[in-house]
């Protein structure tokens, strides 16, 4: 049974790759912010349009620094999108001292959710840090699937420490 899941998800992921990118994202926990991208070499549709992190996004200034209604909105901060149309999730995390990672942010794109696309995330990432004496926040998690990855993977991987703050 067990060889027949292993099979399974090797035919699943084949048409996937991970990337290493830099965070176009500013976060103001840490300047050195490190992006593991999963790819799907299968797909060539852009995200929807709204799609936070997928697409890029304008924001508008519809106020003045005084609080006052502008009689124009002007234009406010960008919002980077990805920079591959075959990226369908991302992690982004930093290291806070040797042997501690903390998770800033993980999304995976609205049209292809419940595909375990932030579980391949998180195996990942733990494939490549976990092990004894290292600790990974997974920070403030704002969904219960999140707290659920944190959960089987403090299971899977008793000797790391995994913790993180639910709120949801």
């Amino acid at each position: 049974m067990k060889l027949l899941r292993e099979y399974i998800r090797t035919l699943i992921s084949e048409g996937y790759e991970f990337r290493d990118l830099d965070s176009p994202l500013k976060y103001a926990r840490a300047p050195n912010v490190i992006r593991i991208a999963l790819c799907d070499t299968s797909e060539t549709e852009p995200a929807k349009k709204r799609d936070s992190y997928f697409t890029p996004q304008q924001e508008w200034e519809y106020y003045g620094r005084s609080g006052r209604r502008l009689k124009k909105p002007r234009k406010g901060e960008m919002t980077p999108g990805v920079s591959d149309v075959c990226v369908v999730g991302f992690l982004d995390y930093h290291m806070k001292g040797e042997n501690y990672y903390y998770i800033d942010y993980l999304k995976t794109r609205e049209d292809r959710r419940g595909r375990k696309f932030a579980s391949m995330l998180i195996d990942e990432f733990f494939n490549r840090f976990a092990g004894p004496d290292v600790t990974v926040h997974f920070g403030k998690m704002m969904r219960k699937e999140v707290g659920y990855l944190k959960d089987k993977m403090a299971e899977k991987y008793p000797d790391t420490s995994v913790i993180g703050a639910k709120n949801f």
